[in-house]
């Protein structure tokens, strides 16, 4: 039920009803429920722990305080059974911070109101509101909880046409303006985007300005959260996952409407399974590019708050922030999946990885928007079975073969030394010495490479002339990196073999090597 259900519910003599909504929303709720309280000729008061004194909301949409202390909420209203009203009070259904659970003397508080103010003469409702709403057992068939939901796409474009035909000529915007501006909100309330455009209208002339605050503030809101939210992901083309790049392009013509018309829909999720610095991560960046969307990389551990209850709080409100901004494609990255399931079989946790994992498997079941979930994982049975099943793809990101990692080669080296490469003599040297080397070593590799050239240049000439220099470079210069480490393919060669035995079970993210380094020649004659 959402907040429309309100007076139907009130005309039902349901006297007791919860409200989740972000705390942005206060005055926009204030404001629905005054217009039920004129119809109903009921004043309208709200109150919560920063007041002392109870709040009268009037037609100005002020606060104006009243002659009645209030202390604690629930228990004034019980004490006053004679004064008529709606009556708004916030945070009063909180659970305790350190067990997570509401208290037992809220809980019969609560349950007393739902039959008092059912039995009283007098005109009394209370609605409860709360950022997230999660009733014990013994409450849920008595209150119901009504969701005020982000806003839809149609309802901010018309919030955004409203506040810039106020603020920008409309002669030097473009539709395409006003599209991205609205992409951009996604996922922010009513309340807050009237907060944060009137905020930045001050320091904003132009709509792309507008476009770079509203972006920046939305990255810095997240990332308070643990969450990165990548609008425009910048990442090169993952070199040698020839198949895997196939298969996001085939994903991506799916967000096409068109798509929708022979009932096919977008993917729900991916699983990029491999060992450890294989472009996994690289790939999921690559997948948001190559669909055109944005891209949300979450810490799976990280949403796990201080108790259960906070667990479950932020795990749905990220959800919802997904959904919202999914309506036109976006892809959720989680890195190291399966380490946030570490104990799921065990109650270590109090159960909950189990509620979190099935709260996450019930989304990926029901919901409808436009995310496509991307998970990275080392060690794939690690995660619960019936969450692996809520996945369409399993990729095994394997050790890039020789024609793969002399594209990797090519890609880091136009970095730091253009224009540079090698007779094939030199090339098969190089491939070969560094065949058990990961993408993400090969990029340390030719790093390292580039810093150790430069430092032999700063003996040779005067700082002046130092960035006209070129990095002049031989395979043997790398060679002498490489033998500088220990590839993890050696580090940690039991845990590698063990991942890489199982590649069977998913499909592989590249074809086999069918460049011409895919076998070196035979020496027949010499030594």
């Amino acid at each position: 039920m959402n907040l429309n259900d309100l007076p139907l519910l009130f005309d039902s003599k349901q006297n007791v009803v919860g409200i989740e909504s972000p705390i942005t929303e206060r005055f926009k709720i204030l404001e629905f429920i005054y217009k039920l309280s004129q119809k109903l000729c009921l004043p309208l008061y709200f109150w919560n722990q920063g007041y002392s004194q109870l709040q009268l909301f009037n037609n100005n949409q002020q606060l104006i305080s009243t002659q009645h202390q209030c202390i604690s909420g629930l228990n004034w209203l019980l004490q006053h059974p004679d004064i008529p009203g709606i009556f708004v009070f916030e945070g009063t259904i909180s659970p305790d911070n350190m067990t997570g659970k509401l208290s037992v003397q809220t809980e019969m508080m609560l349950s007393n109101l739902v039959y008092d103010l059912a039995a009283n003469s007098v005109p009394r409702f209370l609605v409860c509101m709360e950022s997230y709403v999660e009733l014990p057992h013994s409450l849920a068939p008595l209150i119901p909880t009504l969701i005020n939901p982000l806003p839809s796409p149609s309802n901010i474009k018309i919030f955004i046409q409203n506040f810039c035909n106020d603020k920008f000529s409309t002669t030097n915007t473009t539709t395409k303006h006003y599209e991205t501006l609205v992409r951009t909100c996604l996922g922010l309330t009513l309340g807050e985007l009237e907060m944060l455009l009137k905020r930045l209208s001050g320091f904003t002339n132009t709509l792309e300005e507008l476009i770079d605050g509203v972006l920046d503030y939305k990255k810095s809101k997240l990332k308070g959260q643990g969450v990165e939210f990548i609008s425009e992901p910048d990442v090169p083309n993952a070199a040698g996952l020839d198949l895997l790049s196939e298969i996001l392009e085939r994903a991506a013509v799916l967000l096409k409407p068109e798509a929708q018309q022979h009932n096919l829909s977008f993917p729900k999720g991916m699983i990029l399974w491999g060992p450890p610095g294989t472009g996994k991560s690289l790939s999921a960046k690559l997948a948001a590019k190559k669909m055109g969307v944005p891209m949300v990389a979450a810490d799976w551990a990280g949403l796990r708050g201080t108790n259960a209850y906070e667990s479950r709080k932020n795990l749905r409100e990220f959800l919802q922030f997904c959904d919202a901004n999914g309506e036109y494609g976006l892809v959720l990255y989680f890195d190291d999946f399966e380490k946030g399931f570490a104990g799921f079989d065990s109650d270590s946790d109090g159960g909950v990885s189990r509620q979190l994992a099935g709260k996450l498997l019930t989304w990926m079941q029901e919901r409808t928007s436009q995310v496509l979930v991307m998970a990275t994982v080392n060690r794939l049975e690690f995660l619960p079975p019936e969450l692996i099943r809520r996945f369409d793809e399993i990729i095994f990101v394997d050790l890039p073969h020789a024609g793969a990692r002399y594209e990797i080669f090519k890609l880091h080296l136009a970095k730091y030394f253009p224009g540079l490469d090698f007779c094939e003599k030199d090339w098969l040297r190089l491939l070969r010495e560094t065949k058990l080397l990961t993408p993400a070593e090969i990029a340390l590799m030719v790093r390292k490479t580039a810093e150790e050239v430069f430092y032999r240049n700063t003996k040779k000439f005067p700082a002046h002339e130092l960035g006209k220099q070129p990095l002049n470079v031989s395979v043997g210069d790398f060679l002498k990196v490489r033998s500088q480490f220990t590839p993890s393919m050696i580090r940690e060669e039991d845990k590698i073999v063990e991942i890489r035995n199982k590649a069977a079970y998913a499909r592989p993210a590249a074809s086999p090597d069918t460049s011409r380094w895919a076998k070196e020649p035979e020496v027949l004659f010499g030594r």
